[in-house]
């Protein structure tokens, strides 16, 4: 590793450090921690400057990204403690179980919810695209039918649709290749990309999730009528923090890790992903994965 890779590296450690202390003092709040986070990242960057300019040994790239994975995945578990504690705690206090709240109380304890729920989603992709990079994300398959895997899709997507009011249309024939996958992965990209659709369609907004066989090949499509992309956004797809700059797209908080997520997995379960998408024309996701019969 460079003396510059090594003093990025060392600087991501202290500020990981000095957040997790903050997170076990209660000074992390959700509004605070994506800024927090970022500079994390920002250190990390750092690195990956470094190696542009003289790129490291294979074996020596390797170890660096195992080692980001490592201590990113120790601060998403330290800060997950906080984070589900401010979470239950308001939940508690949302049901009134511990006596009544009047509205404007009940708005504040919504607020804090909702950004605890989004912060633990960031706390997740954060971890899984460092492990993608760092080869460290576990691969666990299993033998399953895709209808199993799309009802646990449509019972995540379900109230996201509902909560938005847009339309989430499941169509799964019977006689589809039996796969032999991780589930759990599968499923977390099939849930970002319909949220994804979900929030980017507009009032008469639709997203399908459908699946059919192609062969010994499962073919699974999540189709939206939404604001669409352009060739040039198309092709940043998959880019880590890449996010259009269209004014419905930046309306919505977001990390620009969900889509490098999706990708990743796919490449993980042996699988191809392709995009179809016009502006205002909606988009369509493919993905294409090899069954077991």
């Amino acid at each position: 590793m460079t003396n510059s890779s090594s003093l990025a590296l060392d600087q991501a450690k202290a500020l990981l450090n000095e957040l997790i202390e903050a997170a076990r003092t209660g000074a992390v709040i959700p509004a605070r921690l994506p800024g927090q986070l970022e500079a994390i990242q920002a250190a990390l960057d750092q690195i990956s400057a470094s190696q542009a300019e003289t790129p490291p040994a294979p074996a020596d790239r390797a170890e660096l990204l195992k080692e980001q994975a490592y201590f990113v995945s120790h601060a998403v578990h330290e800060l997950r403690t906080p984070m589900t504690s401010i979470r239950g705690y308001a939940d508690m206090l949302a049901s009134e179980s511990m006596g009544a709240v009047n509205d404007l109380q009940k708005q504040f304890i919504d607020t804090i919810r909702a950004n605890s729920r989004r912060m633990e989603s960031l706390l997740t992709d954060v971890s899984d695209a460092a492990k993608i990079r760092g080869g460290t994300l576990r691969v666990q398959p299993k033998m399953d039918m895709f209808k199993n895997i799309a009802m646990h899709v449509e019972k995540q997507m379900r109230p996201v649709a509902e909560s938005l009011n847009r339309s989430l249309v499941i169509d799964i024939p019977p006689g589809l290749p039996l796969l032999n996958v991780d589930s759990e992965l599968l499923t977390k990209a099939l849930c970002k990309l319909v949220e994804n659709g979900l929030r980017y369609s507009g009032e008469d907004g639709e997203v399908r999730l459908s699946a059919s066989a192609d062969g010994d090949q499962l073919v699974i499509t999540v189709q939206d009528n939404g604001i669409g992309m352009t060739p040039a956004e198309i092709s940043q797809l998959g880019t880590i923090y890449f996010r259009s700059e269209h004014e419905v797209v930046r309306s919505h908080k977001g990390s620009g890790l969900g889509i490098p997520v999706v990708f990743g997995i796919v490449r993980l379960l042996h699988g191809t992903i392709e995009v179809q998408s016009e502006p205002d024309q909606g988009t369509t996701v493919t993905i294409r994965l090899t069954g077991m019969s």
